[in-house]
């Protein structure tokens, strides 16, 4: 970040005030009127409302705008070759402390000032030339202190001293070449500069643009700016500077496959625009704008490795224009191509191939230089971008993926059976097969589980690699083999790069204990002793449970109960007893018996318990009044007898539990199973609950356990 940063100085130093514009409004404005007033396209808050109005600035860019437009009407106009002795020098680059001294010879106000552009921009700029040099080799200066972090400990900067030529003039800091095996200097001229005694200065942070890039790209867009307003008090008064420049590398995240030979190709977008309006008293105001707008093809190779060239297609729009200054707009076409260091991004080599849009002569004379820097931008932010999107794009299975014929996870096992597994790589996008190296491949969930065979292999277009799995004599949780792929689309591997075979089957055991203390009531309304509802409830079930094709496990099976009575003996007795059989139902749940995360989760339903509630009353003892209750249910006689259904193992288990059915899923959701290892039990869950209904204590131990259904011979150890 802070390398970029640089750049984002330098290049405003190049798009300020780069040669290749004669026309730009002198700093000596024959007079002021102050009836006029003048604007700039981005105003800061604190800027003077008295300086500009909109319509100028408008006025301006929308006539830049129809010149733009008329000549991308007529063509981007005749190819001709690049003179390579124009091209900036980067081979070799592997840090910004070298790349500092590769720009030094393009930059500072030797370059700005050199050359018959040069000497033209200087006597347009007046007597405030030296004054705005200064001004952009300070703001370099202070941008390379930004970038470079405290200290500057891996660029070391040495300042070179001068003799002055006055005893309080200060001192000018200015970017000198270096070569890559000495600091990079700032060396110290003596031109005094008092013009931030005559402006107000806004230099806001840079602005990153809050959204972000589509969501399959990387990349920014960012922008800088800053303004100089001459004080009210000055003879600068009136005067106005506005500078606006905004960076948006992008590039694709994953790679698509083009053309006939299927290469491997990733897309880049380049924008780069630098803009300054300058209003002056009287008349003067100008507009003056660059930019870049480019489209980039980088290819990768079978290594998933980018290829050191990125191709790139640009248009290079030169602009100004001014309220008594000639327009000018010229868009020229720029084809080439450039390398970076695959570790870094850090630009390595740039070439320009062909430019169209003016003659020969002029491609090898005025503008040469100019298009050859100013292009070159594009790889220098283009380039780290492509590095990021290199390692997403070598994340497994972030941009392809692996296909299994026959699919993973539904070959049954068979011991030491052979199976054929044909597999191919396809892009995850757009679904299509890319050819593929399969490497790495090994038994799971251990190595010598069975035996997989060739260990790597290749796939074509209609030939798919094609991997032998024998599985082992014993079946293993997550027998199969895991391999590895790597394309020019991207890499694949780890969980979808595994095959199995069809998961095991499981058998849920449920077991239940419930025992209730009979409840007592030796002074009862009636006159007589009672005892009731205390019983010691077993419940067991065994469900083989399956896989449903939407990957939930369900089943059935036997639940049997046996429930004997605790009541005591007494003159009125009631007695929950009773053993049958009934239907214990697995409504849904999941299964997942990897070790990160393990997870059980299963819906259960138990069925209704037939236990009875049998009254009994001894004839000698019973009441009156309690006979006259009897005769109004229609029991008669001596002894007094009931049976009614209902209490007993359900009625207790179902009672703690009523508030968390869940009715969409039809049953008890019950999770939170501990995993069991080196044994045929997968997992166990043991609950233990307070069943009391009152005054009658009750306690409840359910215990499930998770099984194989296909219980390991003793040679074999199931694996997690």
């Amino acid at each position: 970040m802070r390398f970029r940063v640089f750049l984002i100085f330098i290049l405003f130093m190049i798009g300020g005030c780069g040669g290749g514009d004669k026309h730009l409004p002198s700093s000596n404005p024959p007079e002021y009127d102050p009836k006029k007033v003048y604007t700039a396209p981005a105003a800061s808050p604190s800027a003077s409302a008295t300086v500009a109005t909109p319509t100028e600035f408008e006025r301006l860019k929308s006539q830049l705008e129809s010149l733009e437009a008329g000549q991308k009407a007529k063509g981007e106009g005749k190819k001709v070759p690049f003179d390579p002795n124009s091209l900036p020098r980067f081979k070799g680059v592997t840090n910004p402390c070298e790349a500092l001294s590769r720009l030094a010879p393009g930059l500072g106000n030797t370059q700005l000032f050199a050359g018959t552009e040069g000497a033209a921009l200087k006597k347009a700029l007046g007597p405030d030339a030296d004054g705005i040099a200064h001004r952009m080799d300070d703001q370099l200066a202070e941008g390379l202190k930004h970038s470079l972090g405290p200290g500057a400990a891996d660029c070391p900067i040495s300042v070179r001293p001068q003799k002055k030529s006055g005893l309080f003039q200060p001192a000018r800091l200015v970017l000198t070449h270096a070569s890559p095996s000495q600091p990079l200097l700032l060396a110290q001229t003596t031109i005094p500069d008092t013009s931030q005694d005559d402006y107000d200065v806004d230099e806001p942070p840079i602005r990153t643009e809050n959204s972000p890039p589509p969501p399959d790209w990387v990349g920014y867009k960012i922008t800088r700016t800053m303004s100089r307003i001459g004080k009210e008090d000055r003879p600068t008064k009136g005067i106005r500077e506005d500078y606006e420049m905004v960076i948006a590398p992008k590039v694709k995240q994953c790679p698509h496959l083009e053309g006939p030979d299927l290469k491997g190709m990733v897309d880049g977008t380049f924008e780069w625009t630098s803009m300054m309006f300058r209003a002056t008293p009287g008349p003067q105001s100008v507009l003056y704008r660059r930019k870049i707008q480019a489209t980039l093809k980088g290819e990768v190779g079978d290594d998933a490795q980018l290829k050191k060239v990125v191709k790139f297609d640009a248009a290079v729009t030169l602009q100004h224009i001014g309220s008594e200054l000639p327009h000018y707009s010229h868009t020229i076409g720029v084809q080439g191509e450039f390398s970076i260091d695959q570790r870094t991004g850090i630009l390595q080599d740039f070439k320009i191939i062909t430019v169209s849009g003016f003659s020969e002569g002029e491609a090898q004379a005025k503008d040469a230089q100019l298009i050859a820097w100013l292009t070159s931008i594009m790889g220098w932010f283009s380039g780290p971008e492509y590095v990021r999107a290199q390692a997403i794009w070598n994340t497994d299975n972030t941009c392809v993926e692996i296909i299994f014929t026959p699919p993973t996870k539904t070959k049954k096992f068979v011991p030491s059976e052979s199976t054929q597994v044909k597999t191919e790589l396809r892009t995850k996008k757009e679904q299509a097969l890319v050819p593929a190296k399969f490497k790495e491949a090994k038994e799971k969930p251990r190595e010598g589980n069975g035996r997989v065979s060739p260990r790597e292999d290749k796939s074509e277009l209609n030939r798919p690699a094609t991997f032998t799995y024998q599985a082992p004599a014993s079946k293993v949780l997550h027998s199969g083999f895991q391999v590895k792929a790597v394309s020019r689309a991207g890499v694949a591997g780890e969980k979808e790069g595994e095959w199995e075979l069809a998961p095991s089957s499981y058998v849920l055991e449920f077991k239940s204990h419930i025992v209730q203390e009979p409840l007592n009531l030796p002074n009862p309304p009636f006159g007589m002793f009672m005892s009731s509802n205390g019983f010691d409830a077993h419940v067991e079930a065994t469900v083989p449970l399956q896989r449903r094709d939407d990957g939930q496990w369900v089943g059935e099976g036997v639940m049997q109960y046996t429930t004997r009575t605790l009541t005591q003996p007494a003159s009125c007795e009631i007695r929950t007893q009773g053993a049958g059989t009934t239907t214990f139902h697995v409504n849904g749940g999941s299964i997942s018996n990897d070790p990160d995360p393990f997870a059980v989760n299963l819906i259960i339903l138990p069925g209704q318990s037939g236990e009875v509630a049998e009254t009994h009353c001894t004839s000698g003892n019973t009441p009156e009044k309690l006979r006259e209750l009897f005769a109004t249910q229609g029991v008669q006689g001596g002894e007094a007898h009931s049976t009614t259904k209902g209490g007993g193992w359900s009625g207790a288990f179902n009672f703690t539990r009523f508030r968390t059915f869940n009715w969409n899923k039809k049953g008890y959701e019950i999770g939170g199973w501990t995993p069991v290892l080196n044994s045929d039990v997968v997992a166990k869950k043991t609950m233990r609950v307070n069943c009391g209904m009152g005054l009658s204590a009750c306690q409840e131990e359910t215990t499930l356990t998770l099984r194989l259904a296909d219980e390991p011979g003793p040679g074999a150890s199931p694996v997690r």
